[in-house]
């Protein structure tokens, strides 16, 4: 098989006689703070909280003390790890959802999306879940 005279990324239609599984209904989420979080939010933050301590609680302090720059050491990562902390708090809080979608209520759980009636979920910047134009 040569996979280098084939284009990548191809997508192929449906085919007739499979049936695909309808997704379920599930609530809007606002941001990255509505329940249930995802496991990749929970992997996120423990593998921040992972390599904070490893690197300040472990790392930092086997560190040389006849070192003269051990301030400089300690306190270059310690201003990226806060840095990324306030950035990471940012844009969990954020509500990515287009303007049109925020202005409905969140309240309830959305419809159920059917393959039958449509193909995609936002056709002609229509979404048929949230029933809006984007």
């Amino acid at each position: 098989m040569n996979i280098c005279n084939k284009p990548p990324n191809k997508t192929a239609p449906e085919k007739e006689g499979e049936t695909t599984a309808e997704v379920q209904s599930q609530h809007s989420r606002r941001n990255g703070w509505s329940w249930p979080l995802h496991p990749f939010q929970i992997i996120a933050w423990l593998l921040y909280l992972f390599f904070a301590l490893i690197g300040f609680g472990i790392l930092v302090p086997l560190l040389p003390h006849h070192w003269p720059f051990l301030n400089y050491v300690f306190q270059c990562p310690g201003v990226f790890f806060i840095c990324h902390l306030v950035v990471h708090f940012t844009a969990v809080s954020i509500d990515p959802a287009d303007a049109s979608v925020r202005e409905n209520k969140y309240l309830g759980q959305l419809t159920t999306f059917s393959r039958d009636q449509h193909f995609h979920v936002i056709e002609n910047r229509h979404c048929h879940v949230c029933d809006v134009d984007v």
